[in-house]
């Protein structure tokens, strides 16, 4: 697929998750490649954009920001990720949801932090990878930063694949809302949702369609198809199904920084002609 330049990007993370640039260095970045809409989309959290709308940094260089998150939730039993677009940020059931994620997610970051200090035998790991986490919640990709840090490894990668990534004894799995838990919160919040990076989850053809029909079902939104690693062949079958289940297309770069250099902010595929794009009703939403 050829990737070119968009004004816009729904589809990004900063050091408020997994991303390596803090919010204002986003931002700064978006309104240098000319950048005219951003939604920030943390895991789980909307700290990091909220940060910037309190300063009105977005106003001051010109940008439209639209609140955003990347919800993790269960389907069937597997962790799927829901993207949330322009909700109600004070006294909506996502803000309640939010909440409830980051006490998730600080519970695990803890048992993270305990297996790894007993696996290498190193205190005070928790302590350094929350330095790296800007929202105050490590991730795994913070773990593998302080391990770095500690010369526990000798790169990030070797992290991941010696003990966080899948199947490692930092891979910590979490009880996440389910998928109609989410899709009812956004939607009671004003938002709207779109599945993320589809084909990432590695699902049979039957089962991705019986998964964009139930959030179909539940009131989501769109589906992700412009993004930078899919093929032309997966694109031009996902277009196909959204269009028969009536839903939208959204579209980023799932842009996270230095630990993923090859995914550029607003650098992803055209987008497809034959559906109605998501981006067109967020700017059209005052």
């Amino acid at each position: 697929m050829q990737i070119v330049n968009h004004d816009f990007d729904l589809h990004c993370h900063t050091t408020a998750s997994d991303g390596s640039r803090s919010p204002a260095e986003l931002l700064e970045l978006a309104v240098s490649r000319g950048l005219t809409t951003l939604a920030i989309t943390d895991h789980d959290t909307v700290e990091g954009m909220r940060s910037l709308m309190d300063a009105s940094l977005d106003k001051e260089l010109g940008i439209r920001l639209i609140a955003g998150t990347e919800f993790s939730c269960l389907w069937q039993g597997m962790t799927i990720h829901m993207l949330a677009f322009d909700f109600d940020l004070a006294g909506s059931e996502v803000a309640a949801l939010l909440e409830k994620q980051k006490t998730r997610r600080l519970d695990r970051a803890r048992v993270i932090a305990d297996k790894l200090e007993r696996k290498l035998k190193i205190a005070d790991l928790y302590a350094r990878a929350e330095t790296f986490a800007e929202s105050g919640v490590p991730a795994r990709p913070h773990f593998a930063q302080a391990l770095l840090e500690m010369e526990a490894v000798e790169s990030i990668d070797v992290a991941f694949k010696k003990y966080l990534g899948a199947g490692k004894i930092g891979d910590v799995k979490l009880y996440w809302p389910d998928l109609e838990e989410v899709l009812t919160a956004v939607k009671r919040s004003k938002g709207y949702s779109s599945l993320a990076h589809p084909f990432k989850y590695k699902m049979t053809a039957t089962k991705l369609r019986r998964l964009m029909a139930e959030i179909k079902a539940c009131g989501g939104d769109a589906v992700e198809i412009s993004v930078p690693d899919i093929n032309s062949g997966e694109f031009g079958w996902i277009q196909q199904e959204a269009g028969k289940l009536g839903l939208a297309q959204s579209a980023g770069s799932d842009y996270h920084g230095a630990m993923m250099p090859w995914r550029q902010l607003g650098r992803f595929p055209k987008m497809a002609q034959s559906l109605p794009s998501l981006i067109d009703v967020l700017r059209a939403r005052q």
